[in-house]
């Protein structure tokens, strides 16, 4: 009998350490949970911050271009310093404009038309009646952008 109250109050002695650890244990989770909770809230969100690097988006636009017009290998060529020149173009414009939306478009449209002219020159018939079809899509997206963002600020 002796060992058996020894052992319950043993037992007894450590409830309370046993508590304390189990309120330690659950605070720590807590606190891990709004730590990244709060990380998640401050993070930018994807695809709103940095610009894709000038050559990435080179690689992914001929890559396109390829495939769709079924360009050669001596018009890739000619077509990849282009884009690439392009896409540079286009970096230094959001560098230099910062924010400024209505700059940065109109930079961008200039930019974008003086890219496509020089692609265009390069292309078959077949493949300039393909890549206009390409440009109207390309444009009426972008149109579509502009007026659902105008669309949400005057939502607001």
């Amino acid at each position: 009998m002796k060992t058996n109250i020894a052992s319950t109050s043993v037992y007894a002695s450590d409830a309370p350490v046993q508590t304390l650890r189990h309120t330690l244990s659950a605070a720590v989770l807590v606190l891990m949970g709004l730590v990244l909770i709060a990380g998640g809230l401050f993070a930018q969100p994807p695809g709103k911050g940095q610009r894709i690097a000038p050559e990435k988006v080179t690689e992914r636009r001929t890559a396109h271009l390829k495939k769709a017009l079924k360009l050669t290998d001596e018009q890739v060529g000619k077509i990849q310093p282009i884009i690439l020149k392009g896409a540079q173009a286009g970096q230094k414009i959001f560098e230099e404009k910062k924010g400024d939306r209505k700059a940065i478009a109109e930079a961008m449209k200039s930019t974008m038309e003086a890219t496509d002219s020089e692609i265009n020159a390069l292309l078959t018939a077949d493949q300039q009646k393909k890549f206009d079809e390409m440009r109207g899509k390309r444009k009426e997206k972008m149109e579509e952008r502009m007026n659902k963002r105008k669309e949400n600020k005057e939502g607001k």
